[in-house]
């Protein structure tokens, strides 16, 4: 697993100590999947409990850091964690071969994309080699409510989570079959959350449809995802049927190459 992204040297005076303790802890939240525990925090800077409360409710005074439900606590503001930053390269390169040999058996445009804090972006595309095709790129930010790749990932979190994503995005229609009730994009979310994929059905873009599968940490968290995306005229029937359980598939592997990196401690 990866080490402490922090090593804190030999610090005199209280002031200085507390200092270094708080950077730590913004360190950790950024670093971490999902909201972390009061004990998670404490645990992760070494102090107490108590301690880290008071630090904890400093921070959140400061409007650095915020509790949400469950008792648990998230940053306020993006933070550049250098673990996330290694993970997210190390999702890619795991993820490069399955991409490719999705994209060599379907001809069809395969992307991937990461949990970035509040948004969802792709990190990385294999564009389809048809001159009609459904085409995507590196940093665009995606709709958690309408593409497969946002959906994928969003129904995973927990619903407060997934409320922020909606509300740093907006939700707004992009075409006629755009989802944008509250109501129906939560029973989008749960009907994701059994198949254990999601579609978008020229929800995103008029005449695309594409569908897309998450990938989890060894712990769980779904932190990516993974799509395939094609012109409506080449979306058959036997297409759908089968393009779920293929996604879901190379998503799983990409998960299991995932968890061998990590274990193996790369990058390290």
């Amino acid at each position: 697993m990866f080490s402490d992204i922090i090593v804190l040297p030999d610090i005199d005076g209280v002031e200085s100590r507390s200092l270094a303790k708080g950077l730590k802890l913004l360190e950790t939240l950024a670093g971490a999947v999902q909201p972390l525990s009061l004990g998670e925090l404490a645990a992760s800077i070494d102090l107490g409990k108590p301690s880290a409360l008071r630090l904890i409710r400093t921070l959140s005074a400061l409007r650095m850091i915020q509790r949400i439900e469950g008792e648990r606590y998230t940053l306020s503001f993006p933070w550049p964690a250098r673990r996330s930053h290694l993970l997210v390269e190390l999702v890619r390169q795991v993820a490069d071969a399955p991409m490719r040999r999705l994209n060599a058996e379907l001809g069809e445009t395969v992307a991937l994309a990461y949990l970035h804090g509040d948004l969802i972006r792709v990190v990385s595309v294999v564009e389809s080699s048809h001159h009609i095709r459904m085409s995507n790129y590196p940093d665009r930010i995606l709709q958690p409510y309408a593409s497969s790749l946002g959906k994928a990932i969003a129904a995973f979190l927990p619903r407060q989570q997934a409320q922020r994503l909606l509300d740093v995005y907006g939700i707004y229609p992009l075409t006629a079959t755009t989802i944008t009730e509250l109501a129906a994009i939560r029973d989008e979310f749960e009907r994701v959350r059994k198949s254990g994929y999601a579609e978008d059905r020229e929800e995103t873009v008029a005449g695309g449809m594409c569908v897309g599968a998450p990938i989890a940490t060894p712990e769980g968290n779904v932190i990516a995802s993974l799509s395939v995306s094609t012109p409506k005229a080449r979306y058959t029937e036997r297409y759908a049927e089968q393009l779920p359980a293929l996604l879901i598939g190379e998503a799983q592997k990409i998960a299991e190459g995932l968890a061998s990196s990590l274990t193996a401690g790369e990058p390290g």
